[in-house]
């Protein structure tokens, strides 16, 4: 995927840090604020790890910082499976739904 379309779709600190208070509340319907925002939420960290990435490629990065960002790749790989899982999941019990009749048949 282009650098511009996932950037452009990515969350930005902003959204990030009011998805977090969102979470924080307690009023807050979990299942409804993921589906709503785990698609987002996937691509932005698919761009952390692109630029967390590429940023270990760099020869010239410090060893302190190198300890760093490939802790927190090991982080942001789990994230995406997280994402990944749900997503999948999501998907299967739409399935579900979609299988069961809209009506209710009467047994005889």
């Amino acid at each position: 995927m282009p650098v511009e379309a996932t950037s452009a779709r990515a969350l930005s600190i902003e959204q990030l840090e009011a998805g977090l208070r969102i979470l924080d509340s307690r009023d807050c319907d979990l299942n409804e604020f993921w589906d709503e925002n785990i698609e987002a939420f996937r691509r932005t960290v698919l761009l952390a790890l692109r630029d967390t990435s590429d940023a270990l490629l760099s020869p010239t990065i410090p060893l302190r910082w190198r300890v760093e960002l490939e802790s927190q790749l090991d982080g942001l790989v789990q994230y995406v499976e997280l994402a990944d899982r749900y997503l999948a999941r999501r998907a299967l019990s739409r399935q579900a739904v979609a299988g069961f009749p809209s009506e209710r048949r009467q047994l005889h």
